[in-house]
Order: C-alpha cells, then structure tokens, then sequence
C-alpha cells in the first residue's frame, strides 16, 4: 500500500430549534434560485461595521437578533452568483429565513476574448501565474482576524464532540512561516465543547492516538494542536513550505504533480475568475487513489480566490481527505483568509465486537438477565426502549433496565408480565426474541461492530480582519504543539462575534 505524505495532524438543520435561540438570534439559509440547493460557505457581511460570518456547508447561518434592531443590512456573497442586499428591518417574523443568489456563471464556449487579451494562456500558465503572484497579491505585512473556530467528529450523520470557540490569529506576513515563526501565533477569546451535541468519550480521549487511524495517510504524532493542524493544510498560506499530499510544497510541486483543464469563467460580483480544474497524475497517486480539485484566480491580478482538494480511494471508494479554502480581498486590494474547512477519514478498531454472551428469564428475579462480553457505557440503559423482548411472538412491555454488574443488563417488567412469565414453562430460552439498540461498550463500540469510523472536522470561519496589526504582549497565547483544551482563555468582549454551531437536528 502506497503511503501519502498527509500533514493530518475532519435533513434540514433548522426545523427544530430552541425557543430560547429563536428569540436571541435569527437564522438563515443561503439557497441557488435555480436549483433550490443550498449554497455553501456563504459570505456574510453587514453593510454597517467590518464583521460578519460564514455559511456552513448547508449554506446556514445565523446573526445576533441585535442586527436587526439597529436596522443593519446583510450583504450576502459568493463565488458564482451575484451579491445580494437584505435589510434586516424588511424581515418577516419566522423561525428561519431562506435568502435566494442569482448564478452568475459563463461557460467556457460563451467566453469571448477581449481586444487587451493578446495571447489565450493555457490553464498550466494560468496556475503558475497565480503561484508567482502570491507574494503580490496577498499581505506581506502584519495583520490578525478574529474567526470561530470549530473541530469535531462526524459520525453516523452525527455531529459528535463538538468543539467551538472565537480565536484572534495573528500573522506577520507571507514572507514569514507560518508555523514556525514565534510571533506567528493565536490568542483564544473562548473554547469550550458544545454539550447539547452528542458526546464520545471514545472518540474524545485523544485526538491522535495510537487507536485512531488515518487511512492512508502518515501523521505528525508530535503536533496536538487542532489549529496548528489546520493551519498546515492551506497551500497558498503555506506556498513555499510543506502543506498535503500531492500539493506538497505549492511553489515547487503543484504544477508537476496535475494536470489542468480552463473550465471557464465564473464570477464574484463584476470580478471574473477562471476556474481551473485539475486532477494529479496517475504515477505519483498510483491506480489506488485519485486526487482532484478546483482553483479559482482572478482575471485580472491572479490572485487565488479559492483552492478545494479531495484526495479519494477507488476501491473502496471513500473520501481520505477534503480540504477547501477561500480568500477575500480586503480594502488594501490584498488577498486574506476567508474560510479553511478540513477533514480527514479515521477509523479505530478492536479485537473483537460487543456481544451477547448468555440471555435467560430468572423466575427468582423475576427479571430477564442479558450477560455481554464486555463491560458497558451506562448510557445504553438509560432508555427501556433500547430492549425490544418477546416470548411466544408476544411483547413483553420493558417497565426498568438496571446495570447488574459491569457487563450485566436486568431487564425488569411490571407486576403482570412477571406474574404472566412465572407461570410459563420457559425452559426453552429459544421461546423469547430479543432486539437490541443503542447498546455499546465504554469505548463506544456498539453491539456487533468492532469498527468506528468517521470523519474529523476542523473549521476557521474569518468574522473580521485587522490589517497591519501586530499581537498584544498582554494576551495569553496558544502553545501550537499543545492542544487547544489546555490553553489559557483570554478576558474579550466578544459580543461582535458569535458561535455560528451547526443547529441541532432530531438525530443530534
């Protein structure tokens, strides 16, 4: 099996949410008007201050309710559709608010050159263009941006562990690494686990231990620090130094490692931007794997607006990682961090599966006693609904599970039932048929599986960024080799930025 250089080391939300959340703030939706799909990663803006917010990938959002009191006005962007101005103050009373972008697209055949363009680049020429411009089109000076930031697990659909906080990052520059260079370097303002999602102490104890798995992918057991994590995967940060498998170094491998293809030109407001698809070759991924993605860089200066990578395995097929990345240009005309979202596929094993190892009616108990081969999460009595049990095709209503012993489940009845099971003849245990649900080990193995797997998430959605700024000698800063759990939380009046959580759904 080829081993990758990988630095890893990743419904409808809306329709039930709390009564509490609705009446502080409002939330919303970004849908095509075309497809009625949702468009992800929105940028979100107010027309009257700097600050703002990033969709989620199902295009939700959700705003302080103080916005509209002050009568503010959102402006809604994104690559491909035209921007869109809604006023606050014209809303509707409604538990959620669905705003429609236009497509604003051209395709490859519609595109016609103009008198200024004097020779048609290929897309290769295009790219490279754009590696050269880095350093021109994105800060060489100080700057932070305060952004939330989120890392958790996905799993069965499921939002599990999920952490969150606001975080002020602070970067010297391009011409610094970003990693490496001490002033380069991160206050948190809050972070802190979401406990109305679901929670896996499982998947929680490490984040990178020698039980969790990344598949086909090599990684840096010696960094711990979620956002130092995150912060390698962005080539175009990163352009001159290391990032991920088959980008690599972005300046020197990129370009020999795909191939690419102009898919035309697509736009951001009046900007036009060609978008460039490329997939690496088959002699450096193998005929395993298969790498592919999109760039997008302006018309005009070359600047990069936005790169997505997914590395994918074809048999099985399986996504191994997905990495997307957005710039925005600020005032100063210079490219800076929009949005950064990673995740990775990971799965952890154990010998053997959670089972029933014996199951018999104890008429002296009165009670039906389930013996599992390992010790069991507490959870899995907390609900009788979990036991479905019947004798002769009859249904036995579960009145109380208790945890007997470590591996051991009483399944208790009502007077009646028992009453009605003393008096059969139950020396055939074959008699009862029992179901099982929502039992597991305390690792977080369920009945019958001796493999989670999941994806790793982690998230930095920009609300606001300082240009020219240096970091504050009196914060508390974060230890990148450390993890974020151990850092030291900053006094911050963050009332102007917010915890943008993915709502909960019925599942969650």
């Amino acid at each position: 099996m080829r081993s990758f250089y990988l630095t890893v080391f990743f419904s409808f939300y809306w329709m039930f949410v709390s009564l509490a959340q609705e009446r502080q703030q409002l939330l919303f939706r970004v849908m095509d008007t075309a497809s009625k799909q949702p468009v992800p990663y929105a940028t979100i803006q107010f027309a009257n201050n700097k600050n703002g917010v990033i969709a989620n990938i199902k295009g939700d959002f959700r705003i302080p309710i103080r916005y509209q009191k002050e009568k503010d006005i959102l402006i809604i962007s994104s690559i491909g559709y035209s921007t869109k101005r809604v006023a606050l103050n014209s809303l509707t009373e409604k538990s959620y608010h669905i705003i429609f972008l236009i497509p604003k697209t051209e395709q490859l055949n519609e595109v016609v050159l103009k008198a200024k363009d004097k020779k048609k680049l290929l897309a290769r020429q295009i790219v490279a263009k754009a590696i050269e411009n880095i350093k021109n089109n994105n800060p060489i000076e100080p700057f932070s941006y305060i952004a939330y930031y989120r890392d958790y697990q996905f799993v069965d659909e499921k939002h599990i562990n999920l952490n969150e906080g606001i975080a002020e990052v602070f970067d010297q520059g391009f011409l610094t690494h970003k990693i490496s260079d001490p002033l380069n370097t991160t206050a948190l303002y809050s972070y802190k686990l979401n406990t109305e999602f679901t929670r896996d102490t499982l998947l929680s104890n490490s984040i990178y231990n020698d039980s969790k798995q990344i598949r086909d992918g090599k990684m840096g057991s010696s960094i711990s620090n979620e956002l130092t994590l995150l912060n390698i995967h962005d080539p175009i940060r990163n352009y001159n130094s290391g990032s991920f498998s088959f980008v690599y170094i972005l300046e020197k491998d990129f370009l020999r490692n795909h191939k690419f293809y102009n898919r035309g030109t697509i736009f951001l407001d009046d900007e036009e931007l060609y978008k460039i698809e490329f997939f690496a070759l088959k002699d450096i991924t193998g005929y395993t794997y298969n790498a592919n993605g999109f760039i997008y860089i302006s018309k005009d200066d070359f600047s990069i607006h936005k790169f997505d990578y997914k590395l994918n395995s074809n048999s099985p097929r399986k996504s191994i990682f997905t990495v997307d990345i957005e710039y925005k240009r600020q005032e100063n005309d210079k490219m800076y961090l929009n949005y950064i979202t990673f995740n990775n596929n990971f799965f952890i094993t154990q010998n053997d599966a959670l089972k029933i190892e014996s199951s018999l009616y104890d008429k002296k108990k009165r009670s039906f006693i389930i013996n599992f081969n390992r010790d069991l999460d507490v959870r899995s009595i907390e609900k009788t609904s979990n036991v479905k049990l019947s004798f002769k095709d009859v249904k036995l209503p579960t009145f109380k599970l208790n945890l007997a012993g470590p591996k051991t489940v009483e399944v208790k009845f009502k007077k009646e039932i028992s009453d009605f099971l003393n008096d059969q003849n139950i020396a055939d245990q074959a008699l009862f048929s029992l179901k099982l649900k929502n039992f597991q080990d305390i690792r977080g193995f369920k009945v019958g599986k001796s493999k989670v797997e999941g994806y790793q998430f982690r998230e930095l959605f920009i609300q606001r960024v300082f240009l020219n700024k240096t970091d504050k000698s009196d914060l508390f800063f974060v230890k990148k080799g450390r993890s974020l759990k151990e850092a030291l939380i900053n006094d911050f009046n963050s009332k102007d930025y917010w915890l943008n959580s993915p709502l909960k759904t019925t599942d969650n």
